[in-house]
């Protein structure tokens, strides 16, 4: 793939991807702050609504997978994003809390549907070399439409009011609407709803449950490799800002600018790098990406310790030394292991086979923000320490799996 848009996945669909994300990007930094504000929610409540959800769909990842698969993986995708823009105008609007918790559980439901979908998309139009190439290339759009819509959220949220934090809901509703429109005209041209939609008697063999997922060569040992690298990326999403504000004294712009960089990094490096890493095998680019992760929790372990010992250029120098680390190795793992589920997935199970696996981010969902929290609390060594070491046991695990039977695909 030379340029964004081209190979496996169409310029369209990489459109419908940034449209996405931008609105996506608006809403999810400040999500939480519009339930409390808005919809006059309790955080506890927030809180355990999602838990239980998560809960939920990683008990049903396989049936969702076997629904996505029968109705279709782009149709489906198509849906999701259909019903979400109604739901989010919907947000709008100040709801009677059982209302309002029961929309945000609609919510998170239709993501894990999307992102199953979107997944199980493109491993119907490729696997091998160019299913990495196609990941990376929804990961590089994803991170362009993010950072275009937190910058945007952003401003829009610092008035503190409840009217710019629902311009940022009904924004992410017409992102939404737009990206169905897109894919609906990409799936109307010629040639482009072939490989995106399964044939139904291929749609047929999507039956079995997670434990026959799990029992296709290699598939758990990848699944639960990726699970320590999620846990891992969900940690830094959700607590390197305050770690570094709260527990390293940095400025808010520090910070800040500490956070821009990973996505800086995705946008600038990622296409590039697996274009030229994209023919090694999977397991050994997961293997590398999780030492990269460890020495960067190493890294991000440092920086407290260090405010008192030098000055603040020397702490901001290390934060962003191991926030580097960090991303080149999420740049080595994310599209290498999303490619390598593509590749494990017997043809007609696509769906199914995405939903077992991405229920890793469900799972890091439910247990990152307790066990992270106690952590950090107790004490910021041993809150990157054991970042450390389950970055560790996912190398370990990637390494396991490297030894595995390699699935045969296509050349790239």
């Amino acid at each position: 793939m030379s340029g964004p848009g081209e190979g496996p996945l169409p310029r369209l669909f990489v459109s419908a991807m940034i449209v996405d994300a931008v609105g996506s990007g608006m809403f999810m930094p400040f999500a939480l702050l519009y339930f409390v504000r808005v919809q006059d929610l309790g955080v506890g409540t927030v809180g355990t609504a999602l838990t239980v959800a998560n809960l939920a769909l990683i008990a049903a990842s396989a049936p969702l997978g076997r629904l996505v698969q029968r109705y279709g993986s782009m149709r489906s995708l198509i849906a999701g994003n259909a019903v979400r823009a109604p739901l989010f105008v919907l947000y709008a609007v100040a709801l009677p809390a059982p209302v309002a918790v029961g929309a945000l559980v609609l919510s998170a439901v239709l993501d894990k549907a999307v992102w199953v979908s979107l997944g199980a998309t493109i491993a119907g139009l490729a696997r091998g070399p160019r299913a990495r190439r196609a990941f990376s290339t929804v990961g590089w759009a994803r991170n362009i439409g993010l950072c275009l819509g937190s910058l945007v959220g952003g401003v829009l949220a610092s008035a503190q009011s409840a009217t710019g934090l629902r311009v940022i809901v009904l924004v992410n509703a017409a992102s939404f609407a737009v990206t169905t429109v897109v894919l609906l005209r990409l799936r109307g041209q010629s040639g482009a709803a072939a490989p995106a939609a399964r044939k139904d008697a291929e749609r047929d063999t999507a039956g079995g449950g997670a434990l026959r997922v799990l029992r296709l060569p290699g598939f758990a040992l990848l699944s639960a490799a990726k699970t320590c690298f999620t846990v891992c990326a969900t940690v830094v999403s959700m607590f390197t800002g305050l770690y570094l504000v709260d527990h390293a004294g940095l400025d808010g712009w520090a910070a800040g600018t500490v956070l821009a960089v990973n996505g800086g990094l995705v946008v600038l490096f990622q296409q590039s790098l697996v274009k030229r890493t994209a023919d090694r095998p999977a397991p050994r680019m997961m293997l590398f990406g999780g030492a990269l992760y460890a020495a960067s929790g190493l890294g991000f372990a440092l920086i407290a310790p260090l405010q008192d010992a030098v000055l603040p250029a020397v702490t901001v120098a290390v934060a962003l030394v191991a926030m580097t680390v960090y991303t080149l190795g999420e740049i080595v793992i994310a599209p290498a292991s999303d490619g390598y589920a593509a590749d494990l997935a017997e043809p007609g199970t696509e769906a199914t086979c995405m939903s077992v696996y991405q229920s890793s981010w469900s799972l890091a969902s439910v247990v990152v923000p307790v066990a992270g929290s106690w952590l950090l609390v107790a004490s910021a060594s041993a809150f990157w320490t054991a970042f450390a070491a389950v970055a560790l046991l996912g190398t370990l695990l990637s390494a396991l799996l490297a030894r595995t039977r390699a699935p045969v695909t296509a050349p790239a």
